[in-house]
């Protein structure tokens, strides 16, 4: 994994904040709403702009205009940006799409063979269901799904992949992995078919909840449609201004409980990968040309 010096995840930093800019553009341009989410939200109210440890910028994407987007994107992006989609990119192992900067280069994993630029994560908000219990059935067979997704994408070494056999939990993995080197491309549209079935089981705008079928907390992440209903405040955030849900406080607490109490010590630490980076240029190293 690359370590990023102070100055390296300064110039990191200003990058995705540039990018987020440049999204804020495009969104404006086209009429496109988003929010800021996740630990983004929290950065821009305790913080004023990322969380001083963290790395990424997380938005969220009423589906109807999350969809627009991906409309827009096959036309092409602004000059030096691309969305980077499971669609588009065969080794992406993501659900959902990266705003990224197409000026610099990004490979998250060694053994997911996809070359990205700087990031804004794009996840989609989806309708679900109203039943407490269909929509926890939903979100786990979405996330079973993204686990899926992402053992079809990486790629291991004979040692590695045959380890796995003397591990009993993993020899479902061990199954997929190995029919995936004989028919990696149709397991993995047949995956995303069905995550994308799955969020299309309720049409958005006929429940009462909405949820990031993409986030990392799972059940926690289905919240109220309502939160999103009235004008979107504006807060700063670093050198700019996002976009907050109306009902920000209720999401986030929904999700984070206490989310103005700084962690501990020990958990003030970025979470993204980093394999290889390049802050200057997009190259194609020959591992993954």
């Amino acid at each position: 994994m690359t370590e990023l010096t102070a100055e390296e995840f300064r110039q990191w930093r200003r990058i995705i904040t540039a990018t987020l800019k440049a999204f804020d553009s495009l969104c404006k341009k086209h009429g496109l709403s988003y929010y800021a989410i996740g630990g983004t939200a929290i950065g821009a109210v305790r913080h004023k702009g990322i969380i001083p440890w963290d790395d990424d910028i997380d938005i969220g994407m009423p589906r109807p205009d999350y969809d627009r987007l991906l409309t827009l994107a096959a036309n092409g992006m602004p000059e030096g940006y691309e969305l980077v989609t499971p669609y588009n990119r065969k080794n992406y192992n993501l659900p959902f799409a990266k705003f990224c900067n197409a000026r610099t280069t990004l490979i998250e994993r060694g053994d997911v063979p996809c070359v990205i630029g700087l990031f804004v994560d794009v996840f989609p908000l989806d309708a679900i269901s109203d039943d407490t219990a269909e929509a926890e059935r939903l979100v786990r067979r979405y996330r079973k799904l993204m686990n899926r997704l992402e053992a079809v994408n990486t790629h291991s070494t004979l040692t590695e992949h045959l380890s796995l056999l003397f591990k009993p939990h993993e020899w479902g993995r061990f199954v997929i992995k190995t029919a995936a080197y004989f028919f990696r491309d149709s397991i993995r549209r047949h995956i995303l078919q069905s995550m994308e079935g799955i969020t299309k089981t309720h049409a958005y705008g006929t429940t009462k909840h909405l949820t990031n079928f993409g986030g990392a907390y799972g059940t926690r992440e289905i919240f109220a449609a309502g939160l999103l209903e009235g004008n979107a405040p504006e807060m700063p955030f670093e050198n700019i201004t996002i976009p907050m849900m109306p009902g920000y406080d209720t999401y986030l607490h929904g999700i984070y409980g206490d989310y103005m109490r700084m962690p501990p010590e020990e958990k003030r630490v970025a979470h993204h990968l980093k394999y290889y980076v390049n802050m200057n240029e997009r190259v194609f190293p020959p591992s993954v040309r």
